[in-house]
């Protein structure tokens, strides 16, 4: 039976989406500080069903509330970057350097502490290195991410090596469990433009995303990608702008075109992850500047992230998305399932081959201009609720 796929320009829901949650930020966050002067609210977008207007909403409400939530580390995370790139860490897999970098550059929590609640964390001139999204993602909306992960499932890579084999441990057999009755174990990566390896241009999409099956997979998941386009522009909205330019230039050229119109978010890449485990590792592909997303939704209680140099396990409830520099943290995630995680992000080359001005670091100080006289309501402290864990 043919499926049917509506036409639907993904590329601009998501850009609605994203403009309209970055002004309600902005009003709310006004409104919350008691600017004199704060934006107007965004009118209600016309066209949108009322479940798409509350996800939207009550994620930006969640975003005022960690961004009022701040957390300070006492060293500069620009010098730490430096030091990283000087110390040749590559993937994280040389576990005596990177013992030596937590040792010059001290984790803020020693034992670790636990984060249980939505938090930015940012060093002592204001940039932001993660954000801390409890369950920002509802459970409904977590059920089409499922729907959509459903569709793409009989593409998943089962190609796993065995642990003494060479290879990646990102397709090692030791870091999968088993299938299970709710998602069988595997990986996929999806690009509607990306350079295939040792190729420039022109750009090339994954050829699932070319089938029926894959313009279902990105209807099925058009709205929670597209309020996670939202997101990325409030929480770095100079790499969502850079994105975004990144995407038109591609679509101008006639490369990729329908697919990048097609795709309902401004990242421009996506793993998915079935029933695996990360060992602590780093992302060599993006920049140190920008931020990767990971989402994570199944039926588990929490799958604890662990971000090395900053000291702190992140729960990781179904439908938590945790914002930080896959570069720039040694990270790793605990063995369970069942458990699907949705890794966001973009390639520096891609930025790079286009000649696009890469965008900097996220700081505080983007917003301040929306912060009324009110700023001890942006707490600086830990709270009692970040415990140490053993």
């Amino acid at each position: 039976m043919a499926i049917c796929i509506p036409d639907i320009n993904g590329d601009q829901h998501s850009s609605d989406v994203a403009e309209f949650m970055q002004k309600l930020f902005k009003h709310l966050l006004a409104a919350t500080t008691l600017h004199p002067s704060p934006p107007k609210a965004p009118d209600s977008p016309s066209g949108w069903s009322h479940e798409l207007l509350d996800v939207c909403t009550n994620a930006v409400r969640m975003l005022i509330v960690a961004f009022t939530n701040i957390t300070y580390i006492s060293w500069d995370f620009a010098d730490y970057c430096t030091d990283c790139k000087r110390s040749s860490l590559g993937c994280g897999g040389n576990i005596q350097r990177e013992e030596e970098i937590l040792k010059r550059w001290p984790p803020q929590y020693s034992p670790t502490a636990r984060v249980d609640e939505p938090r930015v964390i940012a060093d002592p001139s204001g940039r932001i290195i993660t954000w801390i999204l409890p369950s920002i993602i509802p459970s409904h909306y977590q059920d089409k991410l499922y729907q959509a992960v459903c569709i793409l499932e009989p593409s998943f890579t089962k190609k796993f090596h065995e642990p003494e084999e060479s290879g990646s441990w990102r397709t090692d057999s030791a870091y999968f469990e088993p299938d299970n009755d709710y998602i069988s174990t595997g990986l996929a990566n999806l690009s509607p433009a990306w350079y295939m390896a040792g190729h420039k241009s022109p750009p090339y999409t994954t050829p699932f995303l070319k089938r029926s099956e894959g313009h279902e997979f990105l209807s099925v998941a058009r709205d929670p990608f597209a309020v996670v386009s939202g997101i990325l522009a409030i929480t770095h909205p100079r790499q969502y702008k850079m994105a975004k330019e990144m995407k038109e230039r591609i679509i101008a050229s006639g490369d990729c075109k329908e697919a990048l119109e097609r795709w309902p978010m401004v990242f421009t890449a996506i793993s998915v992850i079935s029933n695996r485990e990360s060992p602590f590792h780093r992302d060599l592909h993006e920049s140190w500047k920008w931020f990767d997303f990971l989402l994570s939704f199944g039926p588990y209680d929490h799958a604890p992230l662990y971000l090395a140099n900053l000291g702190i396990r992140v729960n990781n409830p179904p439908g938590t998305i945790c914002i930080f520099g896959g570069r720039a943290l040694w990270h790793g995630v605990r063995r369970v399932s069942p458990r699907v995680t949705l890794a966001l992000y973009m390639r520096k080359n891609i930025q790079k081959e286009l000649g696009i001005q890469s965008a900097p670091w996220m700081t505080q100080h983007e917003y301040n201009s929306y912060i009324g006289s009110q700023r001890h309501n942006i707490r600086r402290r830990m709270p009692k609720d970040m415990r140490s864990v053993p």
